[in-house]
């Protein structure tokens, strides 16, 4: 790294002698390896970069050393690199150059690419990427990320269509929602109808399309309108009621709104108590104030009257109780895990608890609970950005690029921020509500200090598996994927291997994937964990309905039972080899819903293997 800083200091800056130092690049360096691939990527030899897309189609590069290829054109302002990406995008690279292609245009389309949004190369890609069944969900991310109106037609078909796979209308309603335009806004609301399976999903995209400033377009307004109408509507269910209710807060217009109509008297007193928990964590600080005072929270004791900290770490909580409180938290107004996982379940904007047992005494934690701001971990301070266009918000800062800002708030929505016209900087409060401990008693606080003592091993959850389903029901029928060594590119008549990602909550809803196939049906899931050394484990695994689990080939767990899916309702102890160690799950449906949780407790060092 050093003598590579080096090397650039000598070339200087002023462009023409750098030039000529570095015109004969290609002269001393014919063969492209990975120290070529340094020198490159520090010196930028003009001479090279239009040769870096020839070299993507080199069968000698192995897929890192392609991938590394792209990270370099990203870094090139000229509008050939943007070509390259696209390119790749259609071809037969490797999956791992694909999504860094992918990521590159997300962040660079509408900035130092953005004339290729404007030309027909990019229009005739997105067509031909559509129009493949195996590149839609690429296709779709490119429209989205292009902000491709004259897409929308095709992404509407896609939506619509009840005979696509699931996963493909579910990313098709997710690009509607990055399309503000009423066309867009009018199908989300058709496709969405109370009865509709994909209700939700957009809701959620609903979401997308509120207004963003003082001055609402028509879209925004009719996606304002829906989601109001959706949230107070008597013949929808309760679901839904909460999922538009979700929508408003998230937006500082929909949370105007809300605050409104709990001011006029007309608020529903069922969504009250949900409303509350919400508002009162908006990222938006003068609404929050306001939601503070229109939605208190239910107290149930006075920090100021408990004994000291001292004192309450002498006494001796519940376990069960306090377990059992966090449990429930997400559904009440503790919220613990919304924020913070403990096993595998629960939110990702705290840090994870399953081992805050082993890092602190009960005075740490009981002066983290009452105190939150005292003392707050780097990674954890809370950021303000205020943008341009008046939106202030408040929260975690978890992505930031040379043109994007991403933050995330109390309830776990990420907004998004461009570097330029938005101001940043540190807030001294923690993002932890300070007076959290008011919606528990004095013996629930003891009992969930207690509980959360008794946390004290690493626990390891996958965030991604890949399934093969859904199969004809019957969880004893041997289908392909359990007759075969597993091969990625392997196909089961129209099935094939794809990835399935978990909810925030660490839920992997195959009812959702799949759809109306959903039902009595199996499904197979596949993952790699890679252990560092040879060591016992515990599986916390919940599966509805029933499941039979192979780790290294060797069956640890079977049942038939019809239940709805529940974090460790089984508890496997099994050992895991060093290096890569295979697990093969099978999963049957009756009827819905359908999906489970899997959690590794007590492994060291784990991670996902290939």
């Amino acid at each position: 790294r050093t003598y590579l800083s080096a090397l650039n200091i000598a070339c200087g800056t002023d462009p023409e002698r750098r030039d000529k130092i570095l015109a004969d690049f290609e002269k001393h360096f014919p063969e492209w390896n990975d120290k070529v691939a340094d020198l490159v990527w520090e010196l930028r030899p003009k001479s090279m970069m239009p040769k870096l897309g020839t070299l993507m189609t080199d069968a000698k590069l192995t897929g890192a050393q392609k991938a590394r290829i792209v990270d370099i054109l990203a870094a090139s302002d000229d509008i050939s690199a943007g070509k390259t990406m696209l390119g790749l995008l259609k071809g037969e690279a490797v999956a791992e150059v694909k999504e860094k292609a992918l990521a590159n245009l997300k962040l660079f389309l509408p900035t130092k690419w953005k004339d290729l949004t404007k030309g027909d190369e990019l229009k005739s890609i997105t067509t031909e990427l559509l129009g493949n069944a195996k590149t839609t969900g690429t296709g779709l991310q490119l429209v989205a990320v292009a902000n491709d109106l004259g897409s929308l037609p095709a992404v509407i078909k896609l939506a619509e269509d009840k005979s696509t796979a699931n996963e493909v209308r579910l990313a098709a309603i997710s690009t509607l929602g990055k399309l503000r335009d009423t066309k867009a806004v009018a199908a989300l609301i058709s496709i969405g109808s109370p009865e509709s399976n994909l209700s939700i999903p957009c809701i959620q995209a609903l979401a997308e399309q509120l207004p963003r400033g003082q001055q609402a377009s028509e879209s925004e307004k009719l996606a304002l309108d829906a989601l109001q109408r959706g949230m107070i509507a008597h013949t929808a269910t309760k679901e839904l009621n909460l999922a538009a209710l979700a929508a408003l807060a998230a937006n500082r217009t929909g949370t105007g709104w809300l605050l409104k109509l709990k001011e006029d008297g007309k608020f529903p007193n069922d969504l009250v108590a949900d409303a509350g928990r919400l508002l009162r964590n908006s990222p938006f600080q003068g609404e929050r104030n306001k939601a503070m005072i229109l939605f208190p929270a239910a107290g149930k004791l006075d920090p100021k009257k408990l004994p000291p900290i001292a004192e309450l770490a002498k006494k001796v909580g519940n376990i069960e109780n306090g377990r059992q409180v966090m449990a429930k938290s997400l559904a009440s107004e503790v919220q613990c895990l919304k924020c913070h996982m403990v096993r595998g379940t629960g939110g990702n904007i705290g840090p994870d608890l399953s081992m805050i047992g082993k890092k602190g005494s009960k005075e740490n934690l009981y002066d983290s609970l009452l105190t939150p701001s005292k003392a707050i971990a780097d990674q954890y301070v809370s950021w303000k950005l205020d943008a341009e266009d008046g939106q202030s918000i408040t929260g975690l800062l978890v992505g930031e690029t040379e043109t994007m800002l991403t933050i995330r708030d109390a309830n776990g929505k990420d907004y998004q921020f461009p570097v330029k016209g938005t101001e940043k900087r540190k807030d001294a409060k923690s993002i932890m509500p300070e007076d959290l401990v008011k919606t528990l008693t004095e013996d629930e606080l003891i009992d969930v200090v207690e509980y959360l003592m008794t946390l004290q091993t690493p626990s390891f959850t996958p965030d991604s598996w890949l399934i093969a389903g859904p199969f004809a029901s019957g969880i004893d029928v041997k289908h392909g994927p359990e007759k075969a060594p597993f091969d990625i590119a392997a196909k089961f008549g129209d099935v094939t291997w794809r990835t399935v990602r978990s909810g925030a909550n660490g839920y992997f809803d195959l009812a959702e994937f799949h759809g109306v196939k959903s039902k009595e049906s199996v499904s197979y899931l596949y993952r790699v964990i890679d252990s560092p050394t040879e060591q016992e484990v515990t599986l916390l695994v919940g599966t509805d309905d029933g499941c039979r689990l192979t780790v290294n080939g060797k069956e640890v767990l079977s049942h038939d039972r019809a239940e709805a899916a529940k974090p460790g309702r089984d508890t496997v102890k099994v050992k895991l080899n060093k290096g890569a160690n295979t697990m093969l799950m099978k999963i049957g449906n009756g009827d819905n819903p359908h999906g489970f949780y899997l959690t590794i407790d007590g492994g060291l060092d784990l991670k996902i293997g290939k």
